[in-house]
């Protein structure tokens, strides 16, 4: 499902709504804080929107490009030419697979040429399995050679390196959990002050310095949990 201009515009409504809610009507902040924390949130908030479901359907694609390189390598044995399977797979496979597959089958029936359209598919997609197999795919289409050969070892190793993955995710959930929790942590307290104790918090919404030093939390906030997710995705990214 891709998402609409509309819904990321409400979207980023949404976010600067309650970041203004947050930092103005919650905390009190002056005004220097809170209209950049606001423009902030009115970007990040559709920016984090996309970058989900683009991991979501990367997540996807992964899945099932190893059933689509089996198939397209039980078509080539059987006798079929390439450009055939890749017409079958975009027919039978499941999306997001089956659009990509589709897609260059299309642009080889009209005329273009096969090697250009794999490799403007791999820069679309941007997986390193899709750009493995485009290139294997580009070289049997330019020499010749056991393309269902080169095929299954490909796919052997999409799987094995599908494999490898999801160890290292399972290595990293602890971590992932931690980082959570650590996260959230200061909001919750910050939260329990203000129903138990609102005057405890009163300095640093009604002194310039508890405003530096707000502002000063929220940023160091922001970079130890971008840090921890860029190694986090480092970790992971096989």
């Amino acid at each position: 499902m891709t998402v609409s201009g509309g819904v990321l515009i409400a979207i980023g409504v949404v976010s600067a709504a309650v970041a203004w809610l947050f930092l103005s009507a919650l905390l009190h902040l002056p005004i220097y804080i809170v209209v950049p924390g606001v423009v902030a949130a009115f970007y990040v908030g559709p920016r984090q929107v996309l970058k989900t479901q683009q991991r979501r359907v990367e997540d996807q694609f992964t899945d099932l490009f190893p059933e689509a390189v089996d198939m397209v390598t039980r078509m080539v044995r059987a006798g079929l030419p390439i450009n055939v399977a890749f017409r079958a797979v975009g027919e039978e496979a499941p999306p997001p697979v089956n659009r990509i597959f589709s897609e260059l089958a299309a642009e080889e029936k009209i005329g273009a040429r096969f090697d250009e359209a794999l490799a403007s598919a791999a820069d679309r997609v941007g997986l390193p399995d899709f750009r493995f197999f485009a290139v294997a795919v580009a070289l049997h289409y330019s020499t010749g050679g056991n393309i269902a050969v080169t095929l299954e070892i490909l796919s052997d190793i999409v799987r094995k390196r599908k494999a490898t993955r999801l160890k290292a995710k399972a290595t990293t959930a602890e971590v992932r959990t931690s980082a959570m929790v650590l996260g959230a942590l200061p909001f919750v307290v910050i939260g329990g002050l203000l129903v138990l104790s609102p005057a405890y918090l009163a300095p640093l919404t009604t002194d310039p310095r508890g405003n530096v030093i707000i502002g000063l939390a929220i940023g160091f906030l922001a970079a130890a949990y971008f840090s921890m997710r860029w190694m986090m995705r480092r970790a992971t990214r096989i």
